[in-house]
């Protein structure tokens, strides 16, 4: 069942239609193929929402952003979790670097392929949330990372009414963000080096495995000038 048509205050129409270029429906393929059906919809929940809370706020696509860059970063910005790109950084680099070569293979320019990088590394630093960062970065990078933060946070509040519930009939929860987190805690404890202390990975281990979790202290004990 689909629920009525949605318009913003400001007469804007809320579309669940995705971006349909080449490089587009080659990362859906991407994300359709190696991640879990929950993060899956993680990603596409992350897009749909950047690009209703975007033109809530009088930002328009091919004008005031680039669309298909800022899908791109949706998409792919937890690639890291899947075993395709689980390597010996946390999931953020790892899948940041992913994203990148997956971009170059298909052509994409150097230009782009940053942008991308950038966004996925950081996106769970709170970088973007800096006013100077936003106005020295491309805004597909911020309006990412603000539909990022509005699937994770719940805040429906920054949506038209009823949108959140349009996008969630089309793309289930299926566990939602604890099903995220029980993810990254996987990949830290059987890999310690990806859980660096005060990353996110880092902090979820400490939360939920603090035996395995190393301290600032430790580090500094750690280190080879005696301090």
């Amino acid at each position: 069942m689909r629920l009525p048509h949605v318009l913003s205050p400001r007469g804007v129409p809320m579309s669940l239609d995705l971006p349909a270029t080449p490089l587009a429906r080659a990362a859906q393929t991407v994300i359709d193929t190696e991640l879990t059906p929950a993060l899956r919809n993680h990603s596409v929940r992350s897009f749909l929402f950047a690009r209703a809370a975007a033109a809530d706020r009088g930002l328009r696509p091919g004008v005031d952003y680039n669309e298909e860059t800022m899908y791109l970063i949706c998409t792919l910005h937890d690639i890291g979790l899947a075993e395709i790109a689980n390597g010996d950084q946390r999931f953020e680099v790892d899948g940041a670097d992913y994203a990148a070569e997956f971009l170059e293979s298909q052509g994409v320019t150097d230009e782009r392929v940053d942008i991308v990088w950038d966004a996925i590394a950081a996106h769970t630093t709170g970088l973007s949330n800096s006013p100077v960062y936003r106005r020295r970065r491309p805004a597909a990078i911020w309006v990412a990372v603000d539909g990022i933060a509005i699937d994770i946070g719940g805040n429906a509040d920054m949506l038209p009414r009823g949108y959140a519930d349009r996008v969630h009939m089309d793309y289930p929860r299926l566990g939602g963000i604890r099903a995220l987190t029980h993810l990254v805690e996987e990949q830290a404890v059987a890999n310690p080096a990806k859980a660096q202390p005060g990353s996110l990975p880092g902090e979820i281990v400490r939360l939920t495995h603090p035996e395995l979790a190393p301290s600032w202290q430790d580090v500094i004990a750690a280190g080879g000038w005696g301090d």
